[in-house]
Order: structure tokens, then C-alpha cells, then sequence
């Protein structure tokens, strides 16, 4: 008979940052790439505000959203979101399609100096956001 160890370390355990103490009362953007200019209005990054009753709110690119979370030391799910339905550029609607994707697979959550991420249930990372930095066209 052999017995094997069992290792203590779950997916959760080795996902970079740390717990997200509280989510409620928060809006961060997506960190993207070509990231607009400051003044650049009409291609503003995806944002999520996290609202009180663990509700979230915010635009995917294109359309606006809001749902449910729940949130238990890095564990973080979506419930599914209700969506507005404009049309938009081809390339909004692909990264709308992806974050929308994004709130499905959503399992874990850390944060670090930059902002927050979001993993799947494997632990690989999704999406980072960074805290939403108000500027001229509010």
C-alpha cells in the first residue's frame, strides 16, 4: 500500500495579490492596451461600481450592465446580468462579448498595488481593472 500526500495548496493559494476585504462602494476600469487619451470621450475603458447590496453596475464597452456578486475572501461569482442592447462599433461589441464572458467565468478575485484581478476556476487571469480615474467628461 502507498500513500500519498496530499498537497494544502489550492488554486486559491497561489493566485498573485491578496484578499479584497470589501468590494461595495468601489469603480475601477478595465485595463486595456491602447488605453484612450484623457480627453477621449467617446472610448472610454470599460468600468464596474460596485454598489451596495452586493450589486455591480457599469458598461462593458458598449452597453450598460448590472447584477449580483457574492464575495467570500478571494472567492467572487457574478450572477447572470442584465444587459441594455445598443449597437455599437465592431470593436466595442467584441470586447463587450469578452467581459461579458468574463462575469460568467469569474471565480476568484485578489488585488494589488495596480487594482483588482479576476481569475477562473483553473487560476488563470481574466481581466485586471485599476482604480476609475474621474476626468473631464464626467
Amino acid at each position: 500500500m502507498a500513500l500519498t500526500a496530499c498537497s494544502g495548496n489550492s488554486v486559491e493559494d497561489k493566485l498573485a495579490g491578496k484578499a479584497v476585504s470589501k468590494l461595495e462602494g468601489t469603480s475601477w476600469q478595465l485595463v486595456v492596451a491602447d488605453a484612450p487619451k484623457a480627453n477621449d470621450c467617446e472610448n472610454l475603458p470599460p468600468v464596474m461600481d460596485f454598489l451596495d447590496a452586493k450589486r455591480v453596475s457599469g458598461n462593458l464597452g458598449c452597453n450598460l450592465f448590472n447584477t449580483e456578486y457574492q464575495l467570500d475572501g478571494k472567492k467572487l461569482t457574478f450572477k447572470d446580468a442584465a444587459v441594455t442592447r445598443r449597437m455599437c462599433a465592431p470593436e466595442a461589441m467584441q470586447t463587450e462579448a469578452k467581459l461579458l464572458k468574463v462575469l460568467q467565468e469569474t471565480r476568484y478575485v485578489t488585488q494589488n498595488e495596480q487594482g483588482l484581478m479576476l481569475w477562473n476556476e483553473k487560476g488563470e487571469l481574466l481581466v485586471q481593472y485599476e482604480p476609475e480615474k474621474p476626468g473631464a467628461c464626467e
